[in-house]
């Protein structure tokens, strides 16, 4: 290192390390003058306007463009020094490389934003699509792990590294390495079987694997659910596909069972018109279904039962609900003086 520092002292004058100093400073003050531009005028201009394909081409090649800028000044700057003859292939070969990452960074955003912009918005839109935003995302993970492997392989290349020679000797390593990540596949495989067979979509209620929640995110290895108490549970993909799964949100009618006991005084003209105005009760709550079911059905230890079967319908608050219904049958059956029986014994003693 102490040589390459004194080959460059000896063989550069004043003027070549000002020109080198100078270009580099230019470039980085141009690279930062046109973010500054794109942030002051560029990017409200762009928002202005009905179109979004400014928009798309200021995400697509802002910091990738600024950069490639910064880097060229820096390789036009080497150019100005003397450099010791090994060192200038090892340069040339590190801007290849560079500028390969940097194309490949140019195309993962632009597909990205593609995905983003336009794709993104019309599964969120259209949910009668068969495009769905959890396919749309894993498009997205699934399409930068590509162009990454493919960036690395090519700059591989580039530095002259034989990728097959090394993929062969990585071969018997690879056995090991699938073994060991076996469960790693396995969620892969369970994230792809959710994003093919959708049981479930994002912001959906499902019981799955012991918990009760929201579903907040479906990734390539996991799925993150909001459970009613608040908290967060990230559960393997491979776990949820192997469990049995109930889409609370995707139920057409909540069922709700009520049990009511009568005294055994009520008259059989008043069970029957408690009956009757059990089954009209869907025209005073329009939040349940019409097919309710009302039914006289036991001679309890202390009370005549009747059965009452009503359908909350989807989307409709489940617990404001069952009190409307609830308050409607406290009140019809006092006004009616209809009284609830419970447990009491009658006991007869004989002298």
């Amino acid at each position: 290192m102490r040589a390459f520092f004194s080959f460059l002292s000896q063989h550069n004058s004043w003027d070549n390390w000002l020109w080198f100093a100078g270009i580099i400073i230019a470039s980085t003050l141009v690279g930062r003058l046109l973010v500054w531009v794109e942030k002051r005028y560029l990017r409200k201009r762009a928002e202005a306007t009905n179109t979004k394909v400014d928009d798309f081409l200021l995400n697509v090649f802002q910091m990738p463009f600024v950069c490639a800028l910064v880097l060229f000044g820096i390789y036009i700057a080497l150019q100005m020094l003397v450099l010791p003859e090994q060192v200038c292939p090892i340069i040339s070969m590190s801007f290849k490389v560079l500028t390969t990452l940097n194309i490949a960074w140019i195309i993962n955003r632009f597909i990205h934003n593609i995905l983003s912009n336009f794709l993104l918005p019309y599964a969120e839109h259209n949910k009668e699509s068969k495009l769905d935003v959890n396919v749309v995302k894993a498009m997205q993970k699934i399409v930068s792990g590509i162009i990454g492997v493919v960036a690395i392989i090519t700059a591989l290349t580039q530095v002259g590294v034989d990728v097959a020679a090394m993929l062969t000797t990585l071969g018997v390593g690879g056995i090991a390495f699938a073994l060991a990540a076996q469960d790693t596949i396995k969620n892969l495989f369970g994230g792809f079987t959710i994003f093919v067979d959708k049981p479930f979509k994002l912001g959906e209620r499902i019981q799955v694997a012991g918990f009760d929640g929201t579903v907040e995110d479906i990734g390539m290895r996991s799925t993150r659910i909001r459970t009613l108490a608040g908290r967060l549970v990230t559960i393997p993909n491979y776990k949820i596909v192997d469990s049995e799964i109930e889409n609370v949100t995707a139920e057409e009618a909540r069922k709700i069972t009520l049990n009511l006991g009568l005294t055994y005084d009520t008259t059989p003209e008043a069970m029957q018109e408690a009956m009757t105005w059990l089954k009209a009760l869907p025209t005073q709550i329009s939040s349940i279904k019409q097919d309710v079911v009302a039914s006289f059905t036991t001679y309890g230890d202390f009370s005549l039962g009747i059965t009452f079967i009503y359908y909350i319908k989807s989307r409709s608050d489940v617990f404001e609900t069952q009190t409307q219904v609830n308050l409607a049958i406290l009140k019809h059956f006092n006004q009616k003086g209809w009284n609830f029986a419970f447990p009491t014994q009658t006991i007869y003693t004989v002298k």
